[in-house]
């Protein structure tokens, strides 16, 4: 566990805490201005469906910062199984994802604290790059830490 000030540590969630992860996801979601009610609680659903697998097959790892118990952020990074590159031989992809914290507790540098441990997973395991989809509130941070924009392109199929 890493101190982030007097209160806060921040810890590995395991498969207790799919609730919990479920929950930041549709609370970022909804912070992107998604609003349809339904969408989100179907999504909610399949997330957690999707998590009672990812996270003990490992393709899934995720960090919650608490505060004397109570989770109030969280971050994770996602697994996928990618061919070798000129760059990096090894065969996968880290992608970080799900940074969210609790609007009471911005500005005080968690969200930091959780990427600085997820980055630092990340070079432990030996990946080459890591990369993320940054929201408007995020991007400074993330630029902060060193993430550069990509060529990535995307096209919208639905």
């Amino acid at each position: 566990m890493m101190q982030t000030d007097l209160s806060i540590t921040i810890r590995e969630g395991t498969t207790a805490d799919i609730p919990e992860i479920a929950r930041q996801r549709r609370r970022m979601c909804e912070d992107m201005n998604y609003t349809d009610a339904d969408v989100l609680s179907a999504m909610v659903t399949a997330t957690a469906d999707y998590l009672k697998k990812a996270i003990p097959e490992g393709s899934f790892c995720s960090w919650l910062a608490c505060d004397n118990g109570r989770v109030v952020a969280g971050g994770a990074v996602v697994i996928s199984a990618w061919p070798a590159h000129a760059y990096d031989l090894e065969c996968r992809r880290a992608t970080i994802l799900n940074v969210y914290t609790e609007p009471e507790y911005r500005r005080r540098g968690i969200a930091r604290q959780i990427m600085d441990a997820m980055i630092a997973w990340c070079k432990q395991e030996g990946f080459a790059r890591v990369s993320l989809h940054a929201s408007n509130q995020g991007r400074h941070l993330y630029e902060s830490l060193g993430f550069e924009d990509s060529n990535e392109m995307r096209l919208n199929l639905r």
